[in-house]
């Protein structure tokens, strides 16, 4: 042995064990939390997706989609705890997660918007599209088609949830104009007894801090406040409110949250995955959000009644890229621009033409064309 070494003392030796056996106490705890949180998840309703339809897209629109991960959050309607399978979807939103950057944009579908909802070529709402396919791995495959998209993956709930939740995390705060106010109190009336829970609270005018209740109602509300385009905008808020919550929510929180609110949702994700997803919350952030379609019109369409008709499909499908992957390099699919001139066809409603690059407008607001 070398001289510079020394026999350990006792209380060296001591202490050793003791740093010992506090890293094997905090690496247990570790598992123990992790098994923990993997046995909460089990409570999620898991459904196996083989596969879902997507159209064929070039190699650079594919890299550019194979640098996020696309889910989107289907709220139901149905009015039926635990029936994933039937019913329209009330809200449709893209989540679209940057890999690298972890930053998530929102989008909403309009529910009204006129596209392809069916393989065999019917036109209506697309969140009928939603029944019409058997659920969400069909709905999934609807949206891909009608939008150049890759979505593997759902997460679908019904608005009990919502209200559980909500109420779980004590609450968002939200701005009401006084005609928001107006109608979510009208609301609640009816959404309380749906859901199986009440709220005494009254909605005002300015700074709010609404129940599960009045949260859904806020997200719900359409006639008079701006239609579903402005809905949606709520309900994107509201999404981003709890979505701060939760990342601010301490442990006995969250273990009711998971108790409470899991088993009532379906997702195509399973345990593995969303324990993965879920130990990375805090790298996540909140990015822009924005409505589909932007260039849009309504219009009456026989027995589907009145739709947000998008002029063109086309058009708003470039933009939807641009503002999800900034990708310059998008090729629209055969399959979407017959789509979209089916849809064009259909409405006769078409993007106004560019003004030719030889034009130029005078201030009287005409066009001459250069000679």
């Amino acid at each position: 042995m070398s001289r510079n070494k020394k026999n350990l003392t006792k209380r060296q030796k001591n202490k050793r064990k003791l740093i010992v056996f506090i890293v094997e106490i905090f690496i247990l705890l570790i598992l123990l939390g992790v098994f923990w949180f993997a046995m909460k998840f089990t409570k999620i309703n898991h459904k196996n997706v083989d596969a879902v339809d997507t159209n064929d897209l070039d190699d650079d629109t594919m890299k550019s989609l194979g640098k996020y991960t696309n889910v989107v959050l289907l709220g139901l309607d149905n009015r039926v705890v635990g029936n994933y399978d039937s019913g329209n979807a009330d809200s449709i939103i893209l989540a679209s997660i940057n890999n690298e950057t972890k930053e998530v944009k929102l989008v909403s579908i309009y529910r009204d918007t006129y596209m392809q909802v069916t393989d065999t070529g019917t036109y209506s709402k697309i969140n009928s599209a939603y029944g019409r396919n058997g659920g969400a791995v069909g709905m999934m495959s609807i949206l891909n088609k009608n939008l150049d998209l890759d979505i593997e993956d759902y997460i679908s709930v019904d608005w009990y949830a919502l209200v559980k939740a909500i109420n779980v995390l004590g609450g968002i705060d939200v701005e009401m104009t006084a005609m928001e106010a107006m109608q979510v109190n009208k609301y609640v009336k009816d959404i309380g007894p749906a859901t199986g829970y009440t709220t005494t609270r009254v909605a005002t005018e300015g700074a709010n801090h609404l129940d599960g209740v009045q949260a859904l109602s806020y997200a719900r509300i359409r006639k008079g406040v701006g239609d579903d385009y402005k809905r949606t905008e709520r309900q994107r808020e509201v999404i981003s409110k709890m979505v701060e919550k939760v990342k601010s929510a301490g442990v006995g929180t969250l273990s009711k949250l998971m108790d409470e609110v899991f088993p009532d949702i379906e997702t195509s994700f399973t345990s593995t995955e969303l324990l993965s997803m879920g130990t990375s919350m805090m790298e996540y952030s909140m990015g822009d959000t924005m409505g589909y379609p932007q260039e849009k019109q309504t219009m009456s369409m026989g027995a589907s009644g009145s739709c947000v008709i998008p002029v063109s499909l086309l058009t708003n499908t470039e933009q939807l890229h641009q503002f999800l992957f900034g990708n310059e390099t998008y090729t629209p699919s055969a399959t979407l621009q017959e789509i979209s001139n089916n849809i064009i066809y259909t409405t006769g409603l078409a993007p106004t033409p560019s003004p030719s690059p030889s034009a130029t407008t005078t201030e009287e607001g005409t066009t001459t064309t250069q000679q």
